[in-house]
């Protein structure tokens, strides 16, 4: 015998878990790409200033990026173009870190 069909709660809670656990790979990989390129080359050359600037331009490029997929799924957020995104804001991150000279205080 069938178990019986999810209900419409069921489903929503099921997409609202998916959608939130996909924002936060959306926040977590490209801060920790921008950490881990800090890491290898001992920051040098960093202020206080990209201490602070820099890790908040990475998490807000990737919730409007997240917002913007979101907007745009149409049949819901499909691994392939997540993981594509996030490979995209990850390789922005590091060059971020890498890239951006220190700023003065």
């Amino acid at each position: 015998m069938k178990p019986p069909p999810p209900t419409a709660a069921a489903v929503q809670r099921a997409k609202r878990k998916q959608t939130f656990r996909w924002l936060l790979a959306f926040v977590l990989l490209p801060l920790g790409a921008w950490f881990v390129a800090g890491q290898s080359h001992g920051f040098e050359g960093k202020s206080l200033s990209n201490f602070s600037l820099e890790p908040l331009i990475v998490v807000v490029a990737s919730g409007v990026v997240f917002f913007a997929w979101t907007l745009v799924a149409r049949r819901g957020l499909r691994p392939l173009p997540g993981v594509i995104l996030l490979v995209i804001l990850s390789a922005g991150a590091f060059a971020l870190q890498r890239l951006v000279p220190g700023l003065r205080e």
